[in-house]
């Protein structure tokens, strides 16, 4: 501190003289404060909860990024050095150079891939070819020969059922026929008329064959003709279905194909009032139908009509 007065004579003292100008005493230089010489320790300083504060220059959203490239680059280093390892199944990712780092290709323990699958589409099944695609449909007519003997042929009806009865003019009763197993009756009518002048022969039913899946089948042999039995009189066999159909010309009631009156025709003449008339009888499977069944004649001079059925 700087003495402001002399402390002989207590004359007042200007600043920054070094001698009293009354007494010519020299004046005290002030002395510096001089630490203890015993220090104190440093204070202790309270733990505090509050972290410390974030140095200048850094800002809180480059830490969170940095963390984030962090992450990103743990997980990649994942992806290839450890998953390889427990799929056992890897490959070469090709890198720029030509190197290649071994990666997973299914790894089903981490990551479940769901990939709809898309089922190939169906081919449309191969139609099977028509057999007859130029066949006549019921009720056309079809000729054949010419001149004299020119003549015309028609299948005008079908009839199917899985049995029919038949009458027996012996006794006077009717019987039940079956057909057998997986099996019916298709009954097929034919009208065969000569349009010249000269009798010809006329198809006989053995010349009618029935088609159905690739298959011919004959008339049905078991079925009851007329004058099968040679003790008795021609007569008629009448099916109790189909005994009031009409022929195809006229309202007289059809009966077996190539019988007129239990009569048996040999030759065609002339004339629609002498055509033959009549139904044949097939045992055929269950499954068949109409519209997938033809019928074949032959006729004189290997001539072949067709029809189909449905």
């Amino acid at each position: 501190m700087v003495q402001k007065f002399c402390t002989i004579c207590g004359a007042a003292l200007p600043e920054g003289m070094k001698f009293c100008e009354s007494c010519g005493a020299a004046i005290e230089s002030p002395v510096p404060a001089t630490p203890s010489s015993v220090s104190s320790p440093p204070p202790v300083m309270p733990v505090s909860s509050v972290p410390p504060e974030t140095p200048k220059g850094t800002s809180l959203p480059k830490i969170i990024a940095g963390m984030v490239i962090i992450l990103i680059i743990l997980a990649v280093a994942a992806y290839i050095f450890v998953l390889p390892k427990l799929s056992g199944d890897s490959s070469s990712l090709p890198l720029p150079g030509g190197a290649g780092i071994p990666v997973t290709t299914s790894v089903t323990a981490a990551v479940t891939m769901v990939i709809p699958v898309t089922s190939a589409p169906t081919a449309a099944p191969t139609p099977t070819p028509d057999p007859f695609p130029n066949a006549l449909l019921v009720k056309d007519g079809f000729p054949f020969g010419s001149g004299k003997v020119a003549s015309e042929a028609t299948i005008y009806r079908v009839w199917m059922n899985d049995s029919y009865e038949w009458h027996n003019d012996f006794d006077n009763k009717f019987y039940v026929e079956k057909a057998k197993s997986g099996y019916k009756f298709l009954f097929v009518f034919l009208n065969v008329y000569n349009t010249g002048d000269t009798r010809v022969w006329a198809p006989t039913a053995g010349n009618v064959k029935v088609y159905y899946d690739g298959v011919a089948y004959s008339s049905d042999p078991n079925h009851f003709i007329p004058d099968k039995s040679s003790d008795r009189k021609a007569t008629a066999i009448e099916v109790k279905e189909v005994q009031y159909f009409s022929k195809l010309f006229g309202s007289e009631y059809v009966e077996d194909y190539g019988y007129s009156h239990g009569t048996q025709y040999a030759y065609l003449y002339p004339g629609k009032s002498n055509a033959i008339d009549g139904y044949l009888i097939y045992q055929v499977p269950k499954s068949l139908t109409p519209d997938k069944t033809y019928a074949q004649v032959e006729f004189n001079g290997n001539e072949v009509g067709v029809w189909k059925l449905g």
